[in-house]
């Protein structure tokens, strides 16, 4: 009787154990929410998709505008297509690449095309849709459900049709929904399961080609055309400005699978991701290798607290840092480059959708703590470009120059990777690029050197782009020192005093100067007119506080700490009205003047610790993290731009922020957690601790490094990289000392 006692207590207690287990240490993928950012202006998808894959599986919606730049929006409710390339929170739209869409009707011959697809857009509700790190599951009103998985090349559809329904679905290679035209489309049937072909665009990127292959896991009968849709035997090519297919799967099962592979650099690019990537028909194998794959990065850094919310916006934005920049060279190291000519890699695999006027700021550093090896690629990927083109690439999307936005924010990245000892590239060549791309006379260079400031009357933007181009100058001279090349050095850093030209003692902004020298009037500080006056997507309040590599200097033309303080706490404490009637709508996320949203604010709240009052930093950034970034859709307050929004979050809660990523100092803030574990190397880790009792306990009393207090707001890259501990010892009142200094 005892034995079976035991028994059927450690049968009944042993789920319970387990379930316990299971809360305190979850997977951690299971945190990840990716619908956060679908709804209003974070632009994100939903899709399937690898840690920087070349695959972004993701469902669109049949509307377009800006709200709809990454193809969905959580508004709508119709899903028109799965397409599998995605942009991660831009403010343009393009790609949604080789649309596929479940269908239970068949077309009319006679019928134009064109109808027949939109006839089969399929209305859906978000209580029937999941979403996690390398799947997608959405079941339709009328019955088809449909998952996704991903390798980092190839796309997995499994389709379940209802009973007794036609099982069909449909390709769309035509113009897509946001910003891009079809060119040229063609589609062969190669046997009775397999297609190819490709798509060639113009949009955005204005030269994109998508190559693909189509394998399906049963003989299927197909028919294809631009305006009618008419039978495509095996061995049959069709080309044209633009081609629709109905693919007929018959009714000998209701379950489908079709994968897909891309390239764009040829069908045999293509083929061969397939092959490599992809040679069975095993869905849960796929699903499972993309969720390993996410548990994998995402485990470099483990958080734990007491906020089951925070852990989740947390991790999510740690998912959404990495999707971005994405694998662009197929299995065989072909890739199309800025030359329009087909390019090949060795050693290194070539990246595309670099957003470096958002990333350079917060997700760019992040990789160099945590993706050391993917850095080399990327900044060898810039120099292939720079090989291609002459320039080292300013917002490079699939093998194109869009020339977007401002600033030489790639030369950064490369400065700042090689001060942290991230050197695995042609070191000569790279400095040589950013010489030659600051000294191009491109987008207002010419002036800038000219003039030592752009004037507003010869380029547009001329404010930000003189501060932008500072900066980079510095970040040269930076490079140039560790060279020795001091001529350079002493120009360069010459050049990055350019910022102080611009700055109007009598009313304390960065303003538009003439040619002649004179100020531009009439001026207000809230006045905005998106890109066509002085300042990109902002206004006078949020960019006069961009010198990130001379502070010191910043404050001493505002006439000192104490002005300049003042300075600052007007920024976040004056109304959020703007003026203007083009206002741009980057500008969100506010508190006062100061516009989380969009990216030149993202440094400014670190500003009060330069000024000896951190107590406000803590203030502030906690503020930002609790109150602009929440576990829902709606959860980011401006677009997510590759990362960069959510890599700002992941950086403020552990509780340190990079202002100037190339100085290799991390100023501090406030931590969201107990305690942040990041691993630094394989035997490595820095872990960051606080008393966080409560959310009230924002406030800092002191910080010890490594058990010895740190009198200082910043710590430095090399003390995190070669681990150890840093504790923030904190309170929910600000104290007297800190009340002090204000």
């Amino acid at each position: 009787m005892k034995n079976i006692f035991f028994l059927l207590s450690f049968v009944f207690i042993l789920p319970l154990g387990s379930c316990s287990n299971k809360e305190k240490d979850p997977k951690i993928t299971e945190y990840v929410n990716p619908f956060i950012g679908t709804a209003e202006h974070g632009h994100c998808f939903p899709g399937a998709t690898v840690p920087f894959g070349a695959i972004q599986l993701s469902p669109d919606n049949p509307r377009s505008g800006w709200d709809w730049c990454s193809g969905y929006h959580y508004s709508d409710s119709i899903i028109s297509s799965f397409s599998h390339t995605h942009l991660s929170g831009t403010g343009i739209g393009d790609l949604q690449d080789i649309r596929f869409l479940p269908v239970i009707t068949k077309p009319d011959t006679n019928r134009n095309a064109a109808d027949y697809i939109r006839s089969g857009y399929a209305r859906f509700s978000h209580d029937n849709e999941q979403a996690e790190p390398g799947y997608y599951r959405v079941k339709f009103d009328n019955g088809i459900i449909t998952e996704l998985a991903v390798t980092p090349r190839c796309g997995f559809h499994y389709y379940q049709y209802p009973a007794n329904s036609v099982h069909g679905l449909t390709l769309d290679l035509t113009t897509s929904r946001n910003w891009d035209k079809t060119t040229e489309a063609s589609l062969k049937k190669i046997n009775n399961r397999t297609l190819q072909g490709y798509r060639k665009s113009t949009g955005w990127a204005a030269d994109q080609r998508v190559y693909f292959t189509i394998e399906f896991s049963q003989d299927v009968e197909v028919l294809a055309g631009k305006n009618t849709l008419k039978p495509l035997q095996n061995g049959q090519k069709i080309v044209t400005d633009s081609c629709y297919a109905w693919i007929d799967f018959g009714c000998k099962t209701d379950k489908i699978l079709a994968k897909i592979s891309l390239s764009s650099a040829n069908i045999d690019g293509a083929d061969a991701n397939l092959k490599k990537e992809l040679p069975h028909w095993s869905f849960d194998k796929v699903k499972r290798d993309g969720k390993q794959a996410w548990r994998k990065i995402l485990s470099r850094i483990k958080v734990e607290g007491n906020n089951e919310n925070n852990i989740q916006v947390f991790y999510t934005a740690l998912y959404h840092a990495y999707l971005a920049p994405n694998l662009f060279s197929d299995v065989n190291g072909n890739f199309k480059g800025p030359d329009k000519e087909i390019h090949s890699v060795q050693k290194h695999k070539q990246y595309t959708v670099f957003s470096f006027w958002d990333t350079f700021r917060a997700a760019h550093p992040l990789f160099t703590l945590t993706q050391k090896k993917r850095v080399n690629d990327m900044i060898n990927s810039m120099l292939k470009h720079y090989d291609a083109s002459g320039l080292l690439p300013v917002w490079e999307l699939v093998g194109n120059e869009t020339n977007c936005m401002i600033g030489n924010h790639s030369i950064p990245v490369i400065v700042e990777a090689y001060l942290k000892d991230i050197d695995n590239y042609d070191v000569d060549k790279a400095y040589e690029a950013m010489k030659a791309t600051a000294l191009s006379g491109k987008a207002g260079l010419a002036e800038l050197r000219q003039y030592g400031y752009i004037p507003y009357d010869k380029e547009n933007e001329s404010v930000s782009k003189t501060l932008e181009y500072a900066y980079d100058d510095w970040c040269i001279a930076q490079m140039a020192k560790a060279l020795n090349k001091e001529e350079d050095y002493l120009f360069f850093l010459k050049e990055s005093r350019n910022y102080t030209n611009l700055f109007d003692k009598n009313t304390g902004f960065m303003r538009g100067k003439s040619s002649s020298g004179a100020w531009k009037s009439p001026f207000s500080p809230l006045y905005s007119n998106h890109r066509d006056d002085e300042y990109t997507e902002g206004n006078a309040w949020q960019y006069s506080w961009f010198v990130p590599h001379d502070i010191e200097g910043l404050i001493s033309l505002h006439g000192g700490k104490e002005a300049f303080a003042t300075k600052l706490d007007s920024l976040f404490t004056i109304p959020s009205q703007l003026e203007g009637s083009n206002a741009s709508p980057d500008i969100s996320g506010m508190i006062g003047q100061y516009a989380q949203g969009n990216e030149p604010s993202h440094h400014v709240a670190y500003l009060f610790n330069y000024v000896g009052q951190p107590h406000k930093t803590q203030y502030y950034v906690n503020k930002i993290m609790t109150e602009l970034y929440t576990n829902t859709p709606a959860g980011l307050c401006g677009n997510e731009d590759c990362g960069q929004m959510s890599a700002w979050y992941v950086f403020s809660a552990m509780g340190f922020y990079p202002v100037n990523p190339v100085e290799g100092k991390y100023q501090l803030g406030t931590p969201l957690f107990n305690k942040v574990t990041l691993r630094v190397g394989p035997e490595k880790k820095f872990v960051v601790t606080a008393n966080k009792e409560n959310d009230n306990y924002i406030y800092v009393q002191k910080v010890l490094l490594n058990g010895k207090e740190l009198n200082r707001t910043w710590i430095t890259h090399d003390e995190i990289t070669q681990g150890g501990t840093l504790e923030f010892v904190l309170t929910d009142k600000i104290t007297e000392k800190q009340q002090g200094e204000s």
